[in-house]
């Protein structure tokens, strides 16, 4: 274990000062254009043979103190120090039609200590638009899937905790498959970009993703079984010029659970959001069968609300919260899993943030204590 965390951090010191280099390199070369020693044309026939023309290194780490309790047979107190995940994120773009992105994931796992695994490893082959559909795209490889990289994007806050679906293991981030994307109507003015808050999904009328998956996630480097999955997400931004905030959006998926046994997994998600600068809302129904790792073939249903507000008079101070109720069997009664969320987060610089919470689970078929959680996280980026 000690050898694979030593390996992750190896890879980190080597790769990120060679991203330096080629930002070095490149506002290099745009200085002596304006200098006037070399030609426009002079510095890009330099940058195309430079191997590091296109390549962009960055991280993320989510380092955690939480405190409490855990509900179930035997109540369990807890009080510990976590570098909960650490990701390296490269991309390369090698030709204007053609790039790449490797992710390697370490996480803390309460069995293994500290894991390193392949969160996304996959090759994008951009083609040209298509009538109403912009910025397209064909994603091979260990891909993100539909739903859950597009809710983060809004919820902002997966240092804290993992979304809804993801929390109660109905869906997971990453796979392996094929995806088509792209936006609707190309993308939002810089202006609306900024009236929004969010340059993710950007399109101006939507953005859609929908691909064919094996279906286990990527935590499975084989499948247990034949079948795959199809999922799509479909968002419409119906008021790009009037409220370029507003999105309605449709999540689905038709396939079986991972399992030798292929149990049914379905998913209608059905999910309303609004951004804007200062404020942020969003409201989630869920309806489906099963899930992903094949646990189970039950019916469900629940729903999840999230919220934000960003305080007017000292921006680098937000305030959220978020309510998820899920019934993991609709053929049962008295078994809904309740969790509550509320906490603030104080931005240090760009992407990096304190966050403190509070988090609470209540589960009706527990006569135990329920689970709560007082958490500090520090988000680091570059």
């Amino acid at each position: 274990m000690k050898r694979k965390l030593v390996v992750f951090l190896l890879g980190l010191s080597l790769a990120y000062p060679l991203a330096v280099k080629a930002d070095v390199n490149d506002a290099l070369l745009q200085k002596l254009v304006e200098k006037g020693t070399i030609t426009s044309e002079e510095a890009q026939e330099i940058q195309s043979k430079n191997p590091l023309n296109g390549l962009k290194i960055g991280g993320v780490a989510y380092l955690d103190y939480s405190f409490g309790q855990t509900g179930g047979a035997a109540t369990t107190d807890f009080n510990q120090f976590t570098l909960t995940r650490a990701y390296i994120n490269i991309n390369k773009e090698i030709t204007p039609w053609f790039k790449v992105r490797i992710t390697p994931d370490l996480y803390s796992d309460t069995t293994n200590g500290y894991v390193v695994r392949m969160k996304y490893a996959y090759a994008d082959f951009l083609t040209p638009d298509m009538g109403h559909l912009t910025d397209n795209g064909i994603r091979i490889g260990l891909v993100q899937l539909p739903w859950l990289d597009f809710e983060e994007s809004l919820n902002g806050y997966r240092m804290q905790s993992t979304m809804f679906q993801d929390k109660q293991k109905l869906v997971t981030s990453s796979d392996g498959g094929v995806s088509i994307l792209g936006n609707i109507g190309g993308k939002l003015s810089k202006e609306q970009i900024a009236e929004v808050g969010n340059k993710s999904y950007a399109g101006k009328y939507g953005s859609y993703h929908i691909g064919l998956y094996n279906g286990g996630g990527y935590s499975k480097t084989t499948d247990s079984n034949q079948n795959k999955s199809i999922q799509g997400r479909l968002t419409v931004r119906p008021l790009p010029d009037i409220l370029p905030g507003l999105q309605l959006t449709y999540f689905g998926v038709s396939g079986k659970g991972n399992t030798a046994a292929e149990p049914d997994w379905t998913n209608n998600t059905g999910f309303i959001s609004y951004q804007q600068k200062y404020f942020v809302a969003s409201g989630e129904h869920y309806s489906g069968k099963g899930n992903f790792s094949g646990g189970d073939s039950n019916s469900k249903s629940g729903y999840s609300f999230f919220g934000k507000v960003v305080l007017p008079m000292y921006e680098k101070v937000t305030l959220f919260g978020r309510y998820d109720l899920l019934d993991p069997n609709t053929d049962a009664s008295n078994n809904n899993i309740e969790t509550t969320i509320a906490g603030a987060s104080y931005r240090i610089y760009s992407d990096n943030y304190i966050v403190a919470a509070y988090e609470k689970t209540h589960n009706e078929a527990n006569a135990n204590p329920d689970d709560t959680k007082g958490q500090i996280v520090l988000q680091i980026s570059f």
